[in-house]
């Protein structure tokens, strides 16, 4: 085999995250990053803001690319994705904590008014 076939075979180049479209507060599974947003805001009372830019390079997690990527011998590393920008995390109490500080913009208590972040 040359260098060039070994390469092909390096266990880093057959890894691919697939990011978990999941509510950051809950368990709720959602199919766009939208409707997680207009969820956190109805349920759980939070605005956040959205970030449109940055460079996207994540499958999504769903049974067709699970099996796709087993198919073509991939090892599958599953993440948390941010709603609001293109970051990921391991765990999900990690994206909790990062959407909580960077992204949400209005919390609004129990008392029915909105309250401003700085």
């Amino acid at each position: 085999m040359s260098s060039s076939d070994t390469k092909n075979y390096n266990e880093e180049e057959k890894t691919v995250i697939l990011l978990k479209k999941t509510c950051s507060y809950c368990d709720k599974l959602y199919q766009s990053n939208q409707k997680a947003v207009n969820h956190i805001a109805t349920t759980h009372k939070k605005k956040v803001e959205r970030i449109f830019s940055g460079n996207h390079n994540f499958g999504v997690y769903n049974q067709t690319n699970v099996q796709k990527y087993k198919r073509l011998g991939y090892t599958i590393v599953v993440q948390f994705g941010c709603v609001s920008c293109k970051e990921a995390f391991v765990m999900k109490k990690e994206l909790e904590k990062h959407c909580d500080l960077k992204h949400v913009v209005t919390s609004q208590p129990e008392i029915g008014y909105l309250k401003y972040f700085d």
